[in-house]
């Protein structure tokens, strides 16, 4: 019995994997300056902000 994913899948050749672009390559270099912490320790920015920074988890809204 055959796989009905695969029943119209090919081969590639060299010159077609050439071709594929995209893919999670577009945060090789994130903007860090985008990212930040709201008062109550939540990552405020874009979502890849929460993979490379921590907040602390100290409510400080209502500090000078």
């Amino acid at each position: 019995m055959s796989n009905p994913i695969f029943k119209n899948a090919k081969k590639l050749k060299k010159a077609d994997l050439k071709e594929i672009v995209g893919g999670g390559t577009q945060f090789i270099n994130p903007d860090l300056s985008l990212c930040g912490c709201s008062c109550s320790g939540a990552v405020t920015g874009p979502k890849y902000c929460s993979s490379y920074i921590a907040c602390p988890q100290v409510y400080t809204c209502n500090e000078v």
